[in-house]
């Protein structure tokens, strides 16, 4: 290999590594990508479920398949989620846990005058349950998430979504137990009421006669 070919393959080889640094620093060491899985469903119940890293989906609708919808939960905090890098007119729907519509964009416009082809959503969040579903214009125009119709065209997308934490566990109520020595201290006031009780009891009746 001459001079010029190794200066080459080193030139291409930087170059990758430092697409790799770029790809790295964008992406937090807890993002993750998905993959739809067979077919992502258009309800609650047939939607695809992503973890609370995932920051990138990736998959596609088809002709008898319109809409995609996913699962997800977040921790709270603002909430993002664009399409770019999809290749056809998108639109982004974000659902509560019940299905019904918190927020809908077709293509998004900066309030610059400036209309993209892509979908944008963003809105703070309160933890709990949600799902996000992607569809082509102009199925299902700001329509609740059972409305979804199954014709649709050929395409894949791509979904950016910023990244919460997982949900924190729930507090576990745990009943406390007495210790044996308070259940004996309880045991013996106890015993002390009733003997003061019937102490009473018995003057009482010697008084009477």
């Amino acid at each position: 290999m001459n001079m010029m070919n190794f200066v080459s393959v080193f030139g291409k080889l930087g170059a990758v590594f430092a697409s790799l640094v770029i790809l790295a620093g964008a992406y937090p060491a807890y993002a993750s990508l998905y993959f739809e899985v067979d077919d992502a469903g258009t309800t609650a119940e047939t939607a695809n479920y992503i973890s609370w890293d995932t920051a990138t989906i990736i998959g596609a609708i088809h002709r008898n398949d319109g809409a995609d919808v996913y699962g997800f939960d977040w921790a709270g905090g603002f909430f993002q989620a664009d399409t770019i890098g999809s290749d056809f007119d998108t639109m982004l729907s974000l659902f509560n846990e019940s299905g019904g519509l918190l927020l809908f964009n077709d293509d998004f416009n900066d309030n610059s005058g400036v209309w993209y082809s892509h979908s944008l959503l963003s809105m703070e969040l309160d933890p709990g349950n949600y799902f996000l579903g992607v569809t082509h214009y102009a199925n299902n125009y700001m329509g609740e998430m059972g409305n979804y119709l199954k014709k649709g065209i050929e395409g894949s997308y791509q979904i950016q979504k910023t990244v919460a934490m997982p949900l924190p566990p729930q507090p576990q109520i745990i009943a406390e137990v007495p210790e044996p020595a308070t259940m004996a201290l309880l045991a013996i006031g106890f015993i002390g009421i009733m003997l003061n009780r019937r102490r009473k009891i018995g003057l009482m009746s010697r008084a009477a006669f």
